[in-house]
């Protein structure tokens, strides 16, 4: 979803008869997003997708399904996902933390290596790579990443996650339209302007194809994972379905490091808005990194406080300095909700005259309708966090 890419071989024309080396002809799959209206790649298969064998019914308790609280009171609320303890893999180790109907935010500690291949039906996904290196192997090929990497899964496509030493920690976004760049970072040709905070060079894309090896891959069959209205069904295949001759359009995984991102420092101290990164239908997120601070003479870099009366906002915490908060870890999630004002602990805003560098790492998402945390969640939330702006 960045600009138009090409893998393997694909015929002049769309929609025309195209035959691989042997002279077998290719079943041509549009994938299309909006109908027909939207980005699309067009997938070139040398068996058909159709044909899967058996379907059944599957389930990862903590993601599909999940539970959410039954009553929560209005507070702010903080989520030690650092106590939660490593296992399954990319997705049989995923637990859902909040949910509303626009987004699901969830987090991975795999421990296992990768099983089946997955494919979100119910939204694109936003991986933050907080630990680990590895590759995403998809229909689309092979995108390798690294620490601290985003990873853009568009909604639909099978892939699955390996972690060097199967292990790592990862922070999941789901959006149930959309997820992607901000329209405004674009020109009127599509091209990411140069008034953005990053460029089509930072971005990483698969550059090659993924072929089937038995030894990894294995013997059949071959179960396809598909979520939609959050239910988990295993499509089964007796051939290896990712086997393309090649593939092009603009809807494919992507790679971005948050440390890329390019931020903006202001006289005196400028909105998150400015930390801005990808949109989603009602919400966005946000990348908070080691930057040069606001530069008036008697500027307070600390965030002030304020009560977004609109929005739901959280955190997680990543590495550094976290300017504005005591007793917060690697791993945290804070979730400030709309309805209440917040702010900087005591003693921090003081703290921050004078600072002109900030060396935090963060990424936040803020959100038009209130998350509403799982009763997973709730076994690692500190009960006392909203509280501690008077117990210092």
């Amino acid at each position: 979803m960045i600009q138009r890419h090409q893998l393997g071989k694909v015929p002049p024309k769309p929609h025309t008869a195209f035959y691989d080396e042997s002279g077998k002809l290719l079943m041509e799959q549009c994938v299309t997003r909006r109908g027909f209206e939207g980005a699309y790649s067009i997938l070139y298969f040398k068996i058909p997708p159709t044909d899967e064998n058996a379907v059944e019914a599957v389930s990862v308790n903590g993601f599909c399904p999940f539970e959410l609280v039954d009553d929560q009171p209005l507070h702010r609320r903080h989520i030690k996902s650092q106590d939660m303890p490593h296992g399954g893999d990319f997705l049989t180790g995923r637990r859902t933390m909040m949910v509303n109907a626009d987004v699901q935010i969830g987090i991975i500690k795999p421990s296992e290596a990768p099983k089946n291949f997955f494919s979100n039906a119910d939204g694109d996904e936003l991986y933050f790579v907080k630990e680990g290196n590895g590759h995403v192997e998809s229909v689309y090929g092979i995108l390798p990443f690294r620490k601290y990497d985003y990873l853009m899964i568009p909604k639909g496509t099978p892939y699955r996650i390996h972690l060097e030493g199967n292990k790592g920690t990862m922070l999941v976004f789901e959006g149930s339209q959309y997820l992607g760049i901000p329209k405004e970072y674009r020109n009127d040709v599509g091209q990411i302007s140069m008034f953005a905070p990053y460029t089509h060079r930072d971005f990483r894309i698969p550059m090659e194809l993924l072929k089937f090896d038995e030894a990894k891959h294995g013997k059949p069959p071959y179960p396809l994972v598909t979520k939609l209205s959050n239910k988990l069904s295993a499509h089964i295949f007796e051939h290896w379905p990712y086997e393309l001759e090649g593939w092009d359009g603009f809807n494919y995984p992507v790679a971005f490091n948050i440390l890329d991102y390019q931020p903006k420092t202001g006289l005196i101290h400028l909105p998150p808005t400015i930390h801005i990164t990808f949109t989603g239908n009602n919400f966005v997120v946000c990348s908070f990194v080691p930057r040069m601070v606001d530069f008036h003479e008697k500027a307070i870099p600390c965030p002030y406080g304020h009560a977004s009366v609109d929005m739901d906002e959280i955190l997680y915490y990543v590495e550094g300095n976290f300017t504005s908060r005591k007793g917060i870890e690697s791993e945290s999630i804070s979730l400030h909700p709309m309805g209440i004002p917040h702010g900087p602990h005591p003693g921090t805003y003081e703290a921050s005259i004078g600072v002109k560098r900030t060396s935090e790492l963060a990424v936040m998402c803020d959100t038009y309708k209130p998350l509403i945390k799982t009763k997973f969640a709730d076994t690692l939330e500190d009960k006392d966090y909203h509280l501690t702006w008077v117990k210092h």
